[in-house]
């Protein structure tokens, strides 16, 4: 006689939330902006601007200044942060004490009347070498530097600064003091490589001073930040840019206002950054805008002079750059991207309990000729990746170059190692999902890698050895796009979480047998009960029941064994003639249970 029993899978369920620490900010960033300043900085004339993005080594670069004085005023930047600067007009002038009745007696007195109102053009970049998203160079670098030039003093004191970037055309450079150590009126020049300042900068690097035109022969030692990019236009960001150089063709304030073509069509007044890239004229000099100043497809400049020791501002025309986009808008910067795949161990699709999950990251360099260097001693390798709270760290499977290895302290895969100029590196792990009945209840298990970068280049930054992986980027999941915009970017299609559905697959099969097929009152037999597992999943937790019917009677100990594969038996509890057994099963494997019996041996018990 048969008795099928009773055979009850039950899954006891806790929901696990998995929570992923990451840093805030994924990609780097640059921005641009015009300030409105009521009256110079030494009438107190500083204002704040406060940047729509986070920078970790921001680059400021301020000007051209609006022409509403008539007097000479360049812009200068203090306090600079991460997410702020201050930003002024300065006026030779005023800076020296010029005035009437002051000794030395002033050559063009400020003026008597209060000072109206200017508008200062500006840039923040993140420091260091980068590309935009469609290939276009750009490098951006903070320079200390206390070398002047003037005519006051030496003539072509500079300093040379060679390119991270291999450039097969002549960049557009934009460049201004960004600190305000001493509080005596300077500026910034640059021209070509040599001591010739006739000459603009060339494919290999440029000359890089502060410039004290006639006014000072020295100076405290100050920032220079600049900028470097190739002459070009396109997108960034959705937002159109065009960066370009002309010749020495821009003369100076009393003799043209130059029209520059913008190097592109802008459909509202777009921000203009512009520089020059020479200094032919020894008095020293700086772009200014004129004119009706900024279209939009064109921009209005002149070279102003400083006229502290003199009324002269006729002279020496220059060559300029600019960089123009769209008005208050912010780009990215491009420089390591990854992405994170996820396969399971029988590529259903389904993480299960006890399964084994591979992940797959291909790190990928998107400049050709800049490389990330291995920071052995920055506080962050080069990827990290922190595991779901769901998963345990199983293996490194391998890494095409550098070294893999799991922290068990901080609860994550390290990555560290360097990669080439357009290159790739490829890593593979292994971790096994938790084998308990909680994952039958999610619904995924995700997480996500981070990249540590160094976009700096040491040789060009003086006293800069800390190779630091300070900017970071998150991994993507190539086939997802999750609609949040998770490091700020503007995109959501570039930052997706890696993720797997969860959940528990298992083929279960159950047979009794008792061996017999007939009784004898007072008879002892026993029930035989296989649990077998199919997969393709492990089923933790799972219980057997059963109840004998009238006329019989435990009659010993049950026995609860393994018989195929892996698994093991929990608990078990008997009251009466009901039988409760946990059993633990890995797929494709079996368990036995044995229930010994005897039968009454009143036929009418039955």
């Amino acid at each position: 006689m048969k008795n099928l029993g009773r055979y009850i899978y039950i899954l006891c369920v806790t929901l696990i939330l998995s929570v992923i620490s990451v840093k805030a900010s994924a990609t780097a960033f640059f921005e641009t902006g015009e300030a409105q300043v009521t009256t110079t900085l030494d009438n107190g004339g500083w204002v704040t601007v406060n940047l729509q993005k986070s920078y970790v080594n921001p680059v400021v670069i301020a000007g051209p200044v609006s022409h509403n004085n008539v007097n000479s005023l360049s812009a200068r930047i203090r306090n600079v942060s991460g997410n702020s600067f201050e930003i002024g007009v300065q006026s030779p002038c005023e800076s020296f004490n010029r005035y009437a009745g002051t000794t030395p007696p002033a050559a063009n007195t400020c003026p008597v009347v209060p000072w109206v109102s200017e508008s200062v053009q500006w840039i923040v970049i993140e420091q260091g070498t980068w590309v935009f998203p469609d290939g276009t160079k750009v490098e951006a670098y903070n320079h200390p530097t206390n070398t002047l030039r003037s005519k006051a003093g030496s003539g072509s004191a500079r300093d040379v600064i060679s390119f991270s970037h291999n450039y097969t055309t002549r960049p557009a450079i934009i460049h201004s003091v960004s600190s305000f150590n001493e509080a005596d009126w300077v500026t910034s020049s640059v021209w070509g490589p040599s001591t010739n300042r006739n000459t603009l900068p060339d494919i290999t690097g440029f000359s890089l001073t502060l410039e004290g035109g006639e006014a000072e022969n020295s100076h405290a030692t100050e920032v220079i930040g600049w900028m470097a990019i190739e002459p070009v236009s396109g997108l960034n960001n959705g937002n159109r840019y065009s960066a370009g150089v002309v010749d020495r063709i821009v003369d100076r304030h009393n003799d043209e206002c130059q029209i520059i073509n913008i190097g592109a069509s802008y459909t509202s007044i777009p921000n203009v950054i512009a520089k020059h890239n020479t200094m032919a004229g020894g008095d020293g000099s700086w772009v200014r805008l004129c004119g009706t100043e900024i279209g939009l497809t064109n921009f209005f400049v002149h070279m102003d002079e400083d006229q502290v020791t003199d009324v002269d501002r006729t002279g020496i025309d220059e060559a300029v750059s600019w960089f123009a986009f769209e008005n208050v808008s912010f780009g990215v910067l491009e420089f390591l991207t990854a992405t994170k795949t996820v396969t399971d161990e029988d590529s259903d699709g389904i993480a299960g309990p006890g399964e084994l999950l591979t992940y797959t990251v291909t790190i990928t360099n998107q400049q050709d000729d800049f490389a990330q260097v291995n920071n052995p001693t920055s506080t962050e390798p080069e990827f990290i990746d922190v595991l779901d709270a769901n998963v345990s760290f199983d293996s490194v499977v391998s890494a095409s170059s550098g070294s893999l290895t799991y922290n068990s302290t901080a609860g994550r895969l390290e990555w560290q190692g360097s990669v080439p100029a357009s290159g790739t590196v490829t890593l593979q792990y292994r971790a096994r999902v938790n084998s308990d009945m909680s994952i039958c209840a999610l619904s995924s298990i995700s997480n996500q890698g981070q990249l540590n970068m160094d976009p700096i280049d040491d040789a060009s930054v003086i006293g800069d050895i800390d190779n630091l992986n300070q900017i970071t980027e998150l991994t993507d999941d190539p086939g997802r796009d999750d609609g949040v915009d998770s490091d700020s970017d503007g995109a959501t299609d570039d930052d997706d979480a890696t993720v797997i559905s969860a959940g528990c697959l298992a083929d279960i099969s159950v047979t009794k047998d008792d061996s017999s097929v007939s009784y004898t009152p007072g008879q002892s037999s026993s029930y035989t009960i296989v649990v077998s597992n199919s997969g393709p999943h492990t089923v933790n937790g799972m219980q057997v029941s059963d109840s004998l019917p009238s006329g019989l009677t435990i009659s010993g100990v049950i026995s609860c064994s393994v018989t195929t594969g892996t698994g093991n038996c929990g608990a078990q509890s008997i009251s009466g003639q009901n039988y409760n057994q946990t059993i633990n099963l890995d797929k494709d494997s079996a368990i036995t249970v044995i229930i010994p019996v005897i039968y009454d041996t009143d036929p009418s018990s039955f």
